[in-house]
């Protein structure tokens, strides 16, 4: 679980690679180096994104970061390479917001066959892929806090998935969260 230290490290990073300078400078933050988010958002790896200044920003940032482990890294190496794709202002998750209608549509912004894509992800690889596709259809419609906590639980759950309960699996909270919406 991401604690609010390393809460508030992720959304000063985000915040300094997605807000025009206006809005950094009325929340005292600076702006992150030109080219940064550009070699983020092209990033097609999870090792790529490790490469990135961008990512050793973030990962320099956060509290004890020494203590973290590889596995530790390759997560929040997928939340950055999100969160770059997430737009300000929004404060639904990634599940409720792909699940919600079109406008003067029935039809959800994301389909149930690419939204599955995303629950049958197998890998930190395809969690990424997908998580990108899917950002790009909402036009980066959710919360980042939100979606970084799903991405921490999505990894917690990869590298220890016989310890959680088939109802407390991120997989079955991101489809009650799409259902509950496309209703």
């Amino acid at each position: 679980m991401l604690s609010n230290t390393e809460e508030k490290v992720l959304m000063g990073w985000w915040q300094s690679l997605v807000l025009s300078d206006t809005e950094l400078k009325e929340q005292y933050l600076m702006s992150a180096l030109s080219g940064h988010k550009a070699k983020l958002m092209r990033a097609e790896s999870v090792d790529a994104v490790l490469m990135q200044d961008a990512f050793h920003t973030l990962w320099l940032s956060l509290p004890e970061q020494d203590s973290h482990s590889v596995n530790d890294m390759e997560c929040w190496a997928v939340i950055a390479a999100s969160l770059i794709h997430v737009s300000s202002g929004y404060r639904d998750g990634l599940a409720t917001a792909a699940g919600k209608k079109k406008e003067n549509s029935h039809i959800s912004l994301v389909s149930e066959m690419r939204f599955s894509q995303l629950q049958a992800a197998n890998t930190p690889d395809e969690l990424l892929r997908t998580l990108r596709r899917l950002l790009k259809l909402m036009k980066g419609k959710v919360d980042p806090l939100t979606l970084a906590r799903d991405i921490e639980q999505w990894f917690s759950e990869y590298h220890h998935s016989g310890l959680v309960r088939a109802k407390d699996r991120i997989c079955v909270k991101w489809a009650m969260d799409y259902y509950r919406a496309a209703k």
